[in-house]
């Protein structure tokens, strides 16, 4: 949980910089809370995990050139949207699904340059 939150704070602070350096941290951070946020363990914490983790690679991704960063997002999103179906958390799928097509659509915007 910590790693987790740890990624979130870092995210914010990204977010309001013109820089890359907490995202990438935010992005290492989230990244290390998978390691015992596991989908086995605890699904809907992974799953909100992963969103993070999307979120922090699709800011990243539209601040730098190539698709890496943005393709690792739509991984992230997918995972999520494993454990977030409509069944199971309706609210957490629509967003997850509102940040995969973002995403999707930022993806494409970038291989067209």
């Amino acid at each position: 949980m910590t790693q987790n939150n740890l990624g979130i704070a870092l995210q914010a602070l990204g977010e309001r910089e013109n820089g890359t350096s907490r995202l990438e941290e935010a992005v290492a951070a989230y990244r290390a809370a998978l390691e015992e946020r596991t989908r086995a363990r605890v699904p809907p914490q992974w799953a909100m995990t992963q969103n993070n983790l999307g979120t922090a690679l699709r800011t990243l991704g539209e601040r730098e050139s190539g698709t890496s960063q943005l393709e690792g997002a739509v991984e992230a999103f997918r995972a999520a949207l494993e454990e977030w179906t409509p069944e199971a958390a309706s609210h957490w799928h629509e967003i997850a699904q509102r940040n995969l097509a973002r995403c999707l659509a930022s993806l494409e915007q970038r291989r067209k340059q």
